[in-house]
C-alpha cells in the first residue's frame, strides 16, 4: 500500500507524505519460518552477556559515555539469572527471540521496498525519512500471564498459533541502557530509537544530540515542505502546533537544544524533561524523584534530595502543563480492573 502510494502521488509536482506504522515487532509473536531461520542461535548466550555487549558497543559508538555505562550495568532484580534458566526454559526464550527479530527483519525488507521505489522514481536523494517506535520496550508476558491469555497460545512460538510476547528479561536487553519498561516514565518507557535518512543532507552513520519529543515532527514537516500551518481549517480555529523544527537538529552537525521543557502523563505516571534535568513520579506514589541525564540516562541515582530547587521548579511546570493540557488526576478516572502493567523495576532506585 506504501509502494503504490508513493507512486500515486509521483504525478502530483508537490511534497507527499507517508506514515507507514508496522504492528511488528509486537506480540504475539509470528513470523515467517525463512525469517525466524536466519536468527537461530543468535541468542544462545542470553540476555546478561548480551545488554552487556550492547554498553560496551554503545560507548564505542559514542551513543552513551563510559560513565553512562557503567551506572547502567546494575542487573535488573526481577530478570532472571540467565545461567539459572532450566534447558526448557532457555529454549523458549531463545525462541521468542528469534522470532521478534525476524518480525522486524520483515518490517525492515518492507522498507527496503519503499526506498527501492522512491530510487526507482528518482526521489530517493529529496525525500526525509524518519524512523522511530512508538514507545519503549514492554515487559507483558501475554501468554503466561492468567489461564485465560494462555489459553489463546494455541501453538508453538513463531507461528500462528502463538500468543507470546518478548517478555520483561529480553525488553530489559531491548532498552539497554535504559531503565524501565513501556507505560512507565522511566527512559526505559518513553524513550524511542530515532533515525533519519537523508542523502546529501544527512551524513551517513553520524549522530546528532539533542532532545526531541514527537511532537517535534509536524513542525518539521512543514518547514521542510515549504509549508504554513493552518490557523484555521473547514472553518474551526486549530491549536498551535506545540513541538519545534528540527531542522537543525537533523542538517548541523552541533549539539541541538530545544530550550523549553517537555512534559508526559500517562495513567499517572508523570515527568518533565528540561535540559539535562528529568524529574520523574510513578503512580501511585507520587515522590518525585530527580535524575541528571547528562551522566545519567540509566537513571541509577536519584538526586531529588541534593537538588529541592530544581524539583521545586520543575515540578510547578509540571503542574502548569497539566492545567493547561487538561490532565486528569488518575485516581479519578482509573479502571475498575487494574490496567496490563508491567511491575515496577527496583533497580538502581534510593
Amino acid at each position: 500500500k506504501a509502494v503504490a502510494y508513493i507512486d500515486q502521488r509521483s504525478r502530483e509536482d508537490k511534497p507527499f507524505f507517508l506514515y507507514l506504522a508496522y504492528t511488528a515487532p509486537h506480540w504475539p509473536l509470528q513470523a515467517l519460518p525463512e525469517d525466524i531461520a536466519r536468527y537461530r542461535g543468535k541468542y544462545d548466550t542470553g540476555w546478561d552477556a548480551l545488554r552487556k555487549e550492547r554498553l560496551a558497543r554503545q560507548v564505542k559508538l559514542g551513543i552513551i559515555t563510559q560513565a553512562q555505562a557503567d551506572a547502567a550495568a546494575a542487573r535488573d532484580v526481577e530478570v532472571p539469572d540467565w545461567d539459572n534458566l532450566t534447558f526448557e526454559e532457555k529454549q523458549l526464550w531463545k525462541a521468542k527471540m528469534e522470532v521478534y527479530a525476524a518480525m522486524l527483519d520483515r518490517a525492515d525488507q518492507g522498507v527496503g521496498k519503499v526506498l527501492a521505489k522512491l530510487k526507482e522514481l528518482k526521489k530517493d536523494d529529496n525525500t526525509l525519512i524518519i524512523f522511530i517506535s512508538d514507545n519503549g520496550a514492554p515487559a507483558e508476558d501475554m501468554a503466561h500471564r492468567d489461564k485465560n491469555h494462555a489459553g489463546r497460545n494455541t501453538g508453538p512460538v513463531g507461528t500462528a498459533g502463538s500468543f507470546e510476547s518478548q517478555g520483561k528479561p529480553w525488553s530489559y536487553v531491548s532498552n539497554t541502557p535504559l531503565r524501565s519498561f513501556k507505560s512507565f516514565a522511566y527512559e526505559g518507557g518513553i524513550s524511542s530509537p530515532f533515525i533519519a535518512w537523508f542523502p546529501g543532507k544527512i551524513k551517513a552513520g553520524s549522530i546528532a544530540k539533542g532532545t526531541a519529543h514527537l511532537i517535534d515532527l509536524a513542525p518539521t514537516f512543514y518547514e521542510l515542505a515549504g509549508l504554513k500551518y493552518p490557523s484555521t481549517y473547514n472553518g474551526v480555529s486549530t491549536n498551535a502546533l506545540p513541538g519545534k523544527s528540527l531542522s537543525n537538529l537533523l542538517f548541523k552537525t552541533e549539539a541541538w537544544e530545544r530550550g523549553e521543557p517537555i512534559f508526559w502523563e500517562r495513567a499517572g505516571n508523570r515527568a518533565v524533561r528540561q535540559g539535562k534535568w528529568k524529574l520523574v513520579s510513578i503512580y501511585p506514589s507520587y515522590r518525585w524523584e530527580l535524575y541528571d541525564l547528562e551522566k545519567d540516562r540509566a537513571e541509577a541515582q536519584n538526586v531529588a534530595n541534593q537538588n529541592p530547587l530544581v524539583v521545586d521548579a520543575l515540578s510547578k511546570l509540571y503542574f502548569q502543563w497539566a492545567q493547561q493540557n487538561g490532565v486528569v488526576d488518575y485516581d479519578k478516572i482509573k479502571p475498575a480492573q487494574p490496567l496490563l502493567l508491567p511491575a515496577r523495576s527496583t533497580a538502581g532506585t534510593n
